[in-house]
């Protein structure tokens, strides 16, 4: 109990210092902080928030939006978003019938054609890097985030957006609403005027667009073609600032996390050689689905969304009928510990193996329940494939002793990691 000793210590009027070592801990070791809260203390009260880490009290959270809200990030997504959006919403009229257009829109069934999208631009833009590369290149600016935009451009229908116009926004803005704890002024101003950027740029494309379809209709089997041929009751309102609104969001929601998944479950799948080798043999085997396993696998060991905040609006008994049951007070921010319910020893046989294939409950890495991902079906294609198609190259892996050196450069997500540029080889099909 290393930490809660050092916590407990500490005078209860002392938030500063409860809090700096609370973050310290975080960030220092959050799986040795998890394990020990889930052992010691499931349900933890601190200054910043009501950490739930257990399984079943996590998932309770994320399936009471009524209770449990997303009032703690809403609001701010809105503003940099200058527009309503499903995720900062709850249970109204616009989550509910936004998320059923948004689900029609990004169909499942759209997920053999992504993938085949995603492995096109996955080897044409590794090809590039590996051509230009010494020994060695860098996987996150020169081939994750290039390739995440160019499949985001190509699927959603935004030819003409610049695609390091398109990771640059969505960078500021995703800081501004979801990672920027107190709230810095100089953080939420950028990801505000990175919204405005990326509307106008959006709103640039759909003009074309919908100009376009005037004279010639628009059959392109892209979302924004998709959006611009549904014809929806006037009532619901949904005109091109609310295509622009979805659009936006969607991108603001998957760019950096695609970007940054590549390279951590890289990253996982090369700090464990076995799982490694087996990755790498499903990945040549034909049979995608069967590799997907173990980039889901890996993103358990390092979720792009390890806790999530949720706004508690009226009094609620947490875990009723156990031993940590506990009373949730109303006004109570609720942080849901995604990173150490997959971890949690009382629902996952031997949680701190490597196993592809676990049952589909024990890996949260889209959320759960009414904000799951969106995007997911997409998403469950376009991950993995980014991921397959490195290890379709041989040698294209983390240097030796550097698999952990993912390099943030002052910001919340992954800015740069080397990896050697292995034999330049055709990939197997």
């Amino acid at each position: 109990m290393d930490f809660l000793t050092a916590y407990d210590a500490l005078p209860e009027d002392d938030v500063p210092r409860r809090v700096a070592l609370l973050r310290k801990s975080m960030a220092a070791d959050k799986a040795a902080l998890f394990t020990e809260l889930r052992a010691h203390r499931p349900v933890f009260s601190t200054p910043v928030g009501v950490f739930v880490t257990r399984h079943p009290d996590v998932l309770e959270v994320l399936s009471a939006p009524e209770t449990f809200t997303v009032g703690v990030f809403g609001p701010v997504l809105e503003e940099v978003l200058g527009a309503p959006f499903v995720l900062a919403r709850d249970g109204a009229d616009l989550h509910w019938r936004e998320r059923g257009y948004g689900q029609m829109l990004l169909a499942a069934e759209d997920a053999p054609r992504v993938r085949e999208l995603t492995a096109r631009v996955a080897d044409a833009v590794l090809d590039e890097a590996l051509a230009q590369a010494g020994d060695t290149f860098d996987l996150i600016q020169e081939y994750a985030r290039r390739a995440a935009a160019q499949v985001a451009i190509a699927y959603l229908g935004l030819d003409g957006i610049d695609e390091g116009a398109l990771h640059s926004c969505t960078r500021r803005m995703q800081w501004a609403f979801a990672v920027n704890p107190d709230r810095d002024p100089a953080i939420h101003a950028a990801g505000v005027a990175a919204g405005r950027e990326l509307h106008e740029r959006v709103d640039e494309v759909i003009s074309r667009r919908r100009n376009a379809s005037e004279d010639s209709g628009d059959g392109s089997p892209d979302v924004l073609g998709r959006m611009l041929r549904m014809r929806l009751p006037a009532e619901y309102g949904f005109d091109d600032e609310r295509i622009n609104a979805n659009l936006g969001g969607y991108l603001t929601g998957y760019q950096q996390n695609a970007t940054q998944c590549t390279a951590t479950a890289i990253k996982e799948l090369a700090l464990r050689p076995e799982a490694l080798a087996e990755a790498e043999r499903a990945a040549g085997a034909g049979d995608p689905e069967r590799f997907d396993a173990h980039v889901w696998e890996a993103l358990r060991f390092h979720p792009f969304v390890p806790v999530t905040p949720r706004l508690c609006l009226r009094d609620h008994v947490l875990a009723s009928g156990t031993p940590r049951q506990t009373v949730i007070p109303a006004k109570s921010v609720v942080l849901a510990c995604f990173a150490s319910a997959m971890f949690d020893e009382e629902v996952l046989d031997a949680p701190g193996e490597f196993r592809p294939g676990r049952p589909p409950a024990h890996n949260l890495v889209l959320g759960y329940g009414a904000h799951d991902c969106l995007g997911k079906y997409a998403a469950q294609v376009i991950v993995p494939e980014l991921v397959r198609r490195v290890l379709l190259r041989p040698g294209v892996l983390p240097l030796p002793g550097g698999e952990r050196a993912l390099d943030y450069a002052g910001t919340p997500f992954p800015q740069h990691y080397p990896v050697s540029s292995g034999r330049r080889a055709a990939p197997a099909v």
